[in-house]
């Protein structure tokens, strides 16, 4: 059996992978990730690496690495509204036959009908996803507390991934006094995410790989020595 030692060690703390392969691998890592969060899983992720990457390396300067983690991010906050919306119509029926369409409580829901909400955009949708929330915690004595973490759930969804998405990537304004502090903190990350994702697939070796490429991260060749 395999030393389990081996699976707590920082396997990035060594001297034999330069700056440049290590600023790489996280590059391609991040771009993976992205390409990988249509469901918004990755996201938290994505910034944690990303803001670990900026302190140590600065910005982002690579453009097919910033496309994919704003596109990533872009994914992640459109399929959270479509989630929203598609489980408000859904819920509609059970709000209108619990209290009635005419009664109070339905329009605390729904004060403009269903189509209000269907008609959503990125400058209001937040403020109705606390609104369906507010009124399903209001009321889950009669709805059920499933319903209300439901749209705690969908609200929580959407502003992480609209918060990464607006962030700024790349003017983080890193002086250029790298530190090795400040590499530890992307080694770790790097190694958290490994542990994570291979939670995440356990026994799945092809799935977790699909996240990274260590090809170009093997020890230097010695040179050989020279024969007088």
């Amino acid at each position: 059996m395999i030393n389990l030692e081996t699976f707590f060690k920082n396997h990035f703390d060594t001297k034999e992978i330069s700056d440049e392969n290590l600023r790489k691998f996280a590059e391609i890592h991040l771009q993976r990730l992205s390409a990988n969060n249509g469901g918004g899983e990755f996201t938290q992720m994505i910034n944690d690496t990303t803001n670990a990457y900026t302190s140590y390396f600065g910005s982002i300067t690579d453009e097919d690495t910033k496309f994919a983690v704003q596109q990533g991010l872009t994914i992640a906050v459109n399929n959270a509204v479509k989630n929203f919306k598609k489980a408000v119509s859904q819920k509609e029926g059970l709000v209108r036959a619990t209290f009635g369409k005419d009664s109070a409580q339905y329009q605390e829901f729904f004060p403009l009908g269903v189509t209000e909400y269907s008609n959503a955009t990125l400058q209001n949708v937040e403020m109705l996803m606390k609104r369906f929330e507010t009124a399903s915690v209001a009321h889950q004595a009669q709805l059920g507390p499933a319903l209300a973490a439901e749209f705690t759930g969908y609200l929580a969804a959407y502003t992480t991934a609209r918060t990464a998405q607006l962030l700024k990537i790349g003017e983080v304004a890193d002086s250029k006094t790298i530190t090795s502090l400040k590499r530890d903190v992307v080694e770790t990350e790097l190694m958290k995410n490994i542990h994570l994702i291979g939670a995440m697939f356990v026994g799945d070796v092809n799935r977790c790989m699909d996240f990274f490429d260590q090809s170009f991260l093997r020890d230097e060749e010695q040179p050989e020595p020279q024969t007088p």
